[in-house]
């Protein structure tokens, strides 16, 4: 992927993972506002402080891992969608 215009790419990337949140049914996204506090708790409890780069890393972490995992199956795949989705909350909180 490189690293040339770091911002585009960022946000290219919350852009397509939140076109793809907006597509959620109402209760899913609901679900991903709990994850993301669920989560939010735990990485404060390990000294994790939540910032905007932690939320892009969970996205693009979920993304390279679901591009090479055809073979695990929808199952896994909607999982690492979830963390997109939970990435994408935890940015939007922590986004001025």
């Amino acid at each position: 992927m490189g690293t040339a215009d770091p911002d585009r790419r960022r946000e290219q990337l919350i852009s397509w993972i939140r076109q793809h949140a907006a597509d959620s049914e109402c209760w899913a996204r609901a679900e991903t506002v709990v994850r993301a506090s669920e989560l939010r708790v735990r990485l404060e409890e390990v000294g994790v402080t939540v910032t905007p780069d932690v939320a892009a890393a969970l996205m693009a972490t979920s993304m390279v891992l679901a591009a090479g995992t055809d073979e695990f199956g929808g199952d896994y795949r909607d999982a690492l969608g979830d963390v997109a989705a939970v990435g994408l909350e935890l940015l939007d909180e922590t986004s001025p």
